[in-house]
């Protein structure tokens, strides 16, 4: 199954490029779901359909849904959803006030993730496009299997051992409820499938990353940040889309000066992203609403090529040997040297730039090898294995 991952700043134009994606996708025989996983949905309003939790099928090969978190926890993880609401309600809290609060941060991510797995599992769709949330949101979505490992290898066996042993002594007389086998089991099968969920967005020739950007600085620094965790992450990023660009053969004396900024934002695009495929689309006149103007739009971005076809799958992380010396170079652009920190423990490399961490495993040929030289040069951490 093609996965394609729309994000970028909000306001940027995600919505309607998805959408557009989607139209074409479906007008090339591709059987494509196009799927908004951000909390204030406009999929629906974009397509001039009303969507809600379930696949609606809009035209022949074309079908889109709004994921709905509360729908996806009590349909497929009745176990975690019903334990945590009875523990809020040990605690005093009111049962309906426990049903809302039972919804913890990320679990709108998770339920994403796996809603992608199940479509790629059962083979329902050629084609997958997704109408991420802004850049920060989309970031947390995409690192979420990772957190979700970090968790597991830390924490999970653990807690389940001490829960057993706790169940027939402790737990007898605790008003506190400890989590059953079914809670640890729907945990454990959550894990295993968000595993699924890495491999498939690591994979360039299953899922990319389509960055849009306007062309305006505050615009451009964000993707710029945005590009730097998609590497960190080690996620294939496809291409970039400029998204409303004025006509430069506009000759009205208001729009003048916009024109000329934006000719010198276009250049800084262009040299900043380096071998990353840029398209383009203009700014219309009026909404891209509704099929035949996301048409349009789709027809502009792409031309005649095949909306949902891989155009590049940049690969951020290298292992390779000089010498006696082992090496691991990852792309990192626009970092400083001084926001960088890597440290290994045991089979571990982790990485951190600024406020994200990246936790990478090492090849079994790099295992008890010690840490050497860190250098960060020409957009690249290269770290040396002695």
């Amino acid at each position: 199954m093609r996965t394609i991952i729309y994000t970028g700043k909000g306001g940027v134009g995600k919505t309607s490029l998805s959408a557009a994606t989607a139209i074409a996708s479906a007008k090339r025989g591709h059987k494509t779901l196009v799927m908004s996983t951000d909390s204030a949905h406009s999929l629906g309003d974009s397509l001039g359909v009303t969507l809600g939790p379930d696949p609606v099928e809009i035209s022949k090969n074309l079908f889109a849904l709004e994921v709905d978190v509360l729908v996806e926890m009590e349909r497929h993880w009745k176990e975690v959803y019903s334990y945590i609401t009875d523990l809020l309600r040990s605690q005093g809290m009111e049962e309906i006030t426990a049903k809302e609060i039972v919804i913890l941060p990320g679990m709108d991510l998770i339920a994403a993730l796996l809603l992608l797995e199940n479509y790629a599992h059962t083979k329902a769709y050629d084609v997958v496009v997704m109408d991420t949330a802004p850049t920060a949101d989309t970031l947390r979505l995409l690192s979420m299997p990772d957190v979700l490992r970090w968790y597991f290898d830390h924490f999970f066996k653990m807690q389940r051992r001490l829960v057993r042993v706790a169940r027939p002594t402790v737990g007898k007389v605790m008003k506190t409820p400890l989590p059953t086998d079914s809670f640890f089991s729907a945990i454990q099968l959550l894990y295993d499938r968000a595993q699924k969920v890495r491999e498939m967005l690591s994979d360039g020739k299953q899922t990319t990353v389509r960055l849009v950007v306007n062309p305006q600085k505050m615009v451009i620094s964000e993707t710029q940040r945005a590009f730097t965790y998609l590497c960190l992450f080690d996620i294939p990023i496809e291409l970039l889309v400029v998204n409303k660009v004025l006509p430069s053969q506009d000759d009205g004396a208001y729009l003048a000066e916009a024109v000329e900024e934006e000719k010198k934002n276009l250049e800084t695009i262009k040299e900043t992203f380096g071998e990353v495929p840029i398209l383009y689309s203009p700014r219309y006149p009026r909404e891209v609403l509704g099929e035949e103007r996301l048409l349009q739009l789709a027809s502009d971005v792409f031309g005649k090529n095949d909306a949902a076809k891989i155009f590049a799958a940049l690969r951020p992380i290298r292992f390779f040997t000089r010498g006696e010396v082992k090496k691991l170079s990852i792309e990192l652009p626009y970092v400083e040297n001084e926001k960088i920190e890597v440290v290994t423990r045991g089979d571990t490399l982790y990485v951190r730039v600024g406020w994200h961490r990246r936790t990478i495993l090492l090849p079994y040929a790099y295992v008890g090898t010690q840490l050497g030289e860190a250098k960060y040069s020409g957009g690249r951490l290269v770290v040396d294995f002695k």
